[in-house]
């Protein structure tokens, strides 16, 4: 017999799956949504208006073009979810193309439309697996096939590439604009790209427990290296730039030249010097191997790399992967923009030599 407490169990498994949303992020994903379906209706709109006036016009055909209800849906997922392999360019596009004609194509073979839409829906989905392009808002677009046209609308060729394919493409297009102009990455990488050595075994974990339709392997590959970061952070304590840096540390002015810089590499043990002004404004950093084969009207402004700095505030979490990942050797330290610090792979070394004695 099922008791009060197991109710209750099971009655919170129809609670909130999702954690509360930040309200810049709600702003940023409701002000794309709303800005990609209004481009997306211009757009379309102006492709059935003046269709007509282009040379071989399709005229007729594209009377017929609206804004489909199921571009909510996608314009949804890219600005929503950017990082979701359902809301990549080719799920957005083939899915979308895919769904509509599985839905033309199955009313017009069984003209029954409730046995119509429910096959459309299915082969929607067949297909889009088959095509590596699932996207729930092209299950949406058969169904939405079927209703048009069977009440009568054209959902012939010019419906296939005016509004389906140009819509699709259009939200696509709006993405990968607005989506790095307000901090988020859209398209997000794939799988062949550049990751980790271990990523080559995340997919196979991913499709093992049937996730890869909910999350990609470079976000997964990002979550575990943060979720080690901020282990090891934790065991090393909660330790900040101003604890780990070499203060004041020997820097060059951005008017120096090429000799007095080859100097100060021959004289100190240096593979990398920070650049400042003479009022310690941080300007940027130079490499030895960055001055070995240059002209000899150089100065340290223009062989100097810019290199991000952190403040003194910042702690492990935003340290260790700047120095572990990648080929950064050094992390200039600011106070307020004014150089005051910098930290190396020895000062990393030190802090764990330090921690090992005290355990």
């Amino acid at each position: 017999m099922i008791n009060r407490n197991q109710i209750i169990m099971r009655l919170g498994l129809f609670a909130p799956a999702m954690g509360s949303t930040d309200r810049k992020e709600l702003l940023r994903a409701s002000l794309g949504v709303g800005l990609s379906i209004m481009l997306c209706d211009l757009i379309l709109w102006a492709i059935r208006h003046y269709s007509a006036l282009l040379p071989g016009g399709m005229g007729d055909p594209l009377s017929e073009i609206i804004v489909v209800s199921p571009f909510a849906a996608s314009a949804f997922l890219i600005m929503t979810v950017p990082n979701s392999p359902l809301a990549q360019p080719w799920s957005v596009i083939i899915g979308n193309t895919l769904g509509t004609a599985s839905g033309v194509l199955c009313i017009t073979f069984l003209p029954f439309p409730v046995m119509a839409a429910a096959l459309a829906v299915a082969l929607s989905v067949i297909t889009m697996a088959f095509a590596r392009a699932l996207h729930p808002p092209a299950a949406a677009m058969a169904l939405n096939a079927v209703l048009l046209t069977q009440s009568g609308a054209d959902t012939g060729p010019a419906f296939f590439i005016a509004t389906v394919m140009a819509g699709s493409i259009v939200l696509v297009a709006f993405g990968a604009v607005f989506n790095p102009l307000t901090a988020r990455r859209y398209p997000f990488r794939q799988p062949n790209e550049a990751l980790p050595k271990e990523a080559a075994y995340l997919a196979t974990i991913l499709e093992r427990f049937r996730l890869s339709a909910n999350i990609g392997v470079a976000d997964l590959s990002r979550l575990i290296i943060a979720a080690e970061t901020e282990a090891a952070a934790h065991h090393l304590g909660q330790k900040t730039a101003e604890v780990m840096m070499t203060a004041n540390p020997f820097c060059m002015t951005p008017d120096a030249d090429l000799h007095s810089i080859r100097d100060s590499f021959r004289e100190k043990p240096f593979q990398a010097i920070p650049v400042a002004d003479q009022d310690g404004t941080y300007r940027g950093v130079i490499f030895q191997n960055a001055v070995m084969e240059v002209a000899a009207d150089v100065t340290a402004a223009t062989v100097m790399d810019v290199v991000p700095a952190l403040t003194v505030q910042a702690e492990l979490p935003a340290i260790l992967p700047a120095l572990t990942q990648g080929h950064r050797r050094v992390i200039p330290v600011v106070d307020n923009g004014k150089l005051v610090g910098i930290i190396t792979r020895s000062d990393l070394i030190r802090l764990l030599s330090q921690t090992l004695r005290h355990r």
